[in-house]
């Protein structure tokens, strides 16, 4: 009876295949370019129930399977759009060729970040924009700031707590100067991971960005970005080209970045007891220069087939060359009395380094997906330091460091998931290895690191509300020092991220994960070197790495007009790495150590706001109260500290004006607390083509200085402040140029089935 029912079912799954029909088609908007993403619904004659739907692939394709022999309606509907109404007889598959959408005149439905152009899946977020939208920025880079919590400056993307962001282009990993030579009108959608996955728990990330572009040209690509000051040496410019063909592309990429300035000024107040006597001094920066280079050349080459494999390799060769000096009238206070002194310092630091990075993942029957990267990367780099200080013209105090380093990493990513119905399964590893070698110094001379983080987790939906990402890793940790001494360790890593969909526009997120503070090869490192007689600075080879356990609990709501965001969160650092003063001598020594434990407890704010009912204005304001509690020892302290991050977007036909302003920001790491400037600038933008844009701005104006202040918090030891002053950098006028323009022709837009799966692995590369 089973084989008979088992027959019976497999003969009507047969007659139905046999039955239906497929109707095929591509989406496209008035300038024929292929919309991505828009949704393909099949209702029936004449209750319109649903009976099938799809959402078009990257060519704008789509693809519904039906029974034949019945008359359904075809709607196609996207953001900014006419909805498209058909009537269809379904007697035979039917191929409806080129389907253009109308689009709607710029009403405010189109255009804020509402439920209306958000779909939401397990582990992210996918946000549409309208060409409305598109308008308004100058590149994709730019345009990432249509992302509640993200800003862009100087060709570097952040969320606005300041965590760095990991951008991807196509799944395929890539950086910000990639994003700023593309054209935002090539933008199909853009994922955004506002709680990056496990894979990159480890990297200190605020978010986790893939771009997905359009691929519809068959032909090359040229941009240009370029910045630049008029009243200062500051500049930060962009050229690349991209030729496609066929299923493959390959990139040449130059940028450069560089500062010449020469009204550096730098500070110190240094107080400290030898003996039980005081010993202080007052250092009254003048005016000197500082400049730097930084260049990097790469080119690349990708090859892709959709739902089938990606395939990326990128060479690039990065090199820095960075000088900076300081004059300072100093005042000495002694039991012998008062001093007058001249103190004189320069450092110069270089490096150059190659970095090979491959990419590759291949799915296989839309379910089993396999990722796999590989990156190596070499770095020669050499740092001089010398300072002194000269009673007349004879030197009362000298001290110089010279490091020159070869330092050489590999790191290597895999990982495996299987798509299901309403999840996914992945399981994966990731290998990092660092071999430091030390030319200035005999043997010996090298620190090695070893680390291995290997992990199995879920993600995917309960019902329709409930969304949840759970992992558990194990990070194992093996370095070897200069001494010779070799350490282990082993770390249980274990994330959870749990959210609650209330409705279409109002959702809640909790987080919970582990993650590993390993330490750097330049904290390993003794190299010490005396920044005054009694004080002496020195690496720590016997650091250990520490566990850090988050918790955050975030609510997201958005209505027509408006977006409202808070958050809190909670961090606990056990075995913390972090600057501390200890005195195992005469000397005063500034090293890392493994303080007993750091809490930290935030509480954030973001809203946006667009009031009228077009785009033209949009208001945005961030705001962060935290409080830290640090433990080493007998000694305990604690900081308190919040920032507020206000902005304006106004945009008027080809115009655009944008206003921002950040408050100063406070930040305890162990016994130092870094006083970070307040940030200022305004930018008026004239687009007078398509895809060129042209903006002229100011920095810091009405400041008399960029200023950053570091100073000692929670220490009796020494009581130090520096502060380092820029005047340069304030009431700083720029222009910024950017051009985007392609040559070739459109090639055939392949029909590929769609499916409606969420099969984003997660792992985004590195």
């Amino acid at each position: 009876m089973k084989k008979f029912l088992a027959v019976i079912i497999g003969l009507i799954g047969l007659l139905n295949n046999l039955l239906a029909q497929n109707i095929t088609g591509q989406i496209v908007d008035g300038e024929n370019t292929p919309i991505a993403g828009a949704t393909c619904l099949l209702l029936n004659l004449p209750d319109s129930a649903q009976v099938a739907g799809t959402t078009t692939n990257v060519n704008g394709v789509f693809d519904i399977k039906a029974s034949k022999g019945k008359e359904y309606i075809l709607q196609i509907s996207f953001l900014g759009f006419e909805t498209y109404t058909s009537n269809i007889a379904l007697n035979e598959s039917i191929d409806m060729g080129q389907i253009t959408l109308s689009e709607k005149a710029n009403t405010l439905d189109d255009v804020v970040i509402t439920a209306q152009m958000v779909d939401r899946f397990s582990d992210r977020k996918e946000y549409k924009l309208t060409n409305a939208d598109k308008e308004q920025y100058s590149s994709a880079l730019s345009a990432l700031e249509f992302l509640p919590k993200i800003q862009v400056m100087d060709q570097s993307v952040s969320s606005v707590d300041g965590k760095s962001v990991k951008i991807l282009i196509n799944g395929v990993p890539s950086t910000a100067t990639d994003l700023s030579i593309i054209s935002p009108s090539n933008i199909a959608k853009i994922d955004y991971y506002t709680q990056p996955p496990v894979q990159y728990s480890n990297m200190g990330l605020g978010a986790v960005i893939n771009v997905v572009t359009k691929t519809n040209e068959n032909g090359g690509i040229v941009g240009l970005n370029t910045q630049n000051a008029v009243t200062t040496g500051f500049g930060n410019n962009t050229v690349n080209f991209k030729y496609n063909f066929g299923n493959s592309q390959i990139g040449v990429t130059y940028n450069i970045n560089y500062r010449n300035y020469d009204k550096r000024i730098l500070d110190e107040s240094l107080r400290y007891f030898i003996d039980d006597e005081e010993y202080r001094k007052e250092k009254a920066g003048k005016e000197s220069p500082y400049a730097y280079e930084e260049q990097m050349a790469e080119i690349n080459f990708n090859n892709a087939k959709q739902d089938n494999y990606v395939f990326s390799t990128k060479l690039s060769f990065k090199s820095l060359n960075r000088r900076r000096s300081s004059v300072q009238d100093i005042m000495m206070y002694s039991a012998e009395g008062t001093t007058q002194l001249i103190g004189e310092s320069s450092d110069k630091d270089k490096y150059i380094r190659p970095v090979l990075d491959m990419y590759f993942s291949k799915s296989f029957n839309k379910k089993h997906e396999i990722t796999l990267n590989a990156v190596g990367t070499y770095y020669n780099s050499d740092y001089k330091y010398n300072y002194r200080e000269l009673l007349g013209n004879v030197s009362d105090f000298e001290t110089a460091t010279d490091i020159t380093t070869d330092k050489y990493s590999f790191i290597g990513d895999a990982m495996y998931s299987l798509n299901l119905k309403s999840s996914q399964l992945f399981v994966g590893t990731r290998y990092m290895y660092n071999n430091n070698h030390q030319k200035n110094i005999s043997e010996p001379n090298r620190i090695e690191t070893n680390e291995v983080y290997s992990y199995v987790g879920a993600t995917g939906m309960l019902g329709q509300n409930v969304n949840y990402n759970v992992s558990v890793g194990v990070n194992h940790n093996v370095f070897a020092t200069l001494d010779n001494e070799r350490y282990s360790f082993t770390y249980f890593r274990p994330q959870l991220n749990v959210g609650y969909f209330f409705d279409e526009s109002s959702d809640i997120m909790l987080n919970y994960e582990v993650n590993t503070q390993t330490p750097s090869i330049s904290n390993l490192t003794y190299n010490p070197y005396y920044k005054d007689p009694h004080y002496v600075y020195v690496g720590n080879p016997d650091l250990k790495p520490g566990n850090i356990h988050n918790v955050t609990l975030s609510y997201y709501k958005g209505f027509k007009k408006f977006v409202i965001n808070p958050e809190i969160g909670y961090s606990y650092a056990k075995d913390a790495i972090a600057p501390v003063f200890i005195r195992p001598d005469e000397d005063i020594t500034e090293t890392f150590g493994n303080i007993d434990y750091v809490q930290n407890m935030t509480a954030s704010l973001f809203l946006q706001w667009y009031p009228f009912d077009n785009n033209l204005l949009r208001l945005r304001l961030f705001s962060e109260v935290y409080h830290q509690i640090n433990k080493y020892g007998e000694a305990k302290w604690e900081h308190t500290g919040f920032t507020i991050v206000p902005s304006i977007m106004m945009s008027y036909k080809k115009w655009g004006l944008q206003l921002y302003y950040q408050t100063k920001k406070e930040t305890l790491s162990g016994q130092t607390l870094k006083i970070s400037p307040s940030m200022a600038y305004a930018e008026v933008s004239y687009r007078p083509l398509k895809n060129m844009t042209v903006t002229a701005g100011i920095r810091y104006p009405f400041y008399d200085a960029w200023k950053l202040t570091t100073e000692t918090h929670g220490t009796d030891l020494i009581s130090r402040v520096e502060t380092e002053r820029i005047i340069n950098n304030a009431n700083m006028v720029y222009l910024n140029f950017v051009y985007n323009f392609s040559f070739g022709k459109n090639k055939p837009n392949v029909k590929l089935k769609m499916s409606n799966e969420d099969n984003d692995t997660g792992i985004l590369g590195r």
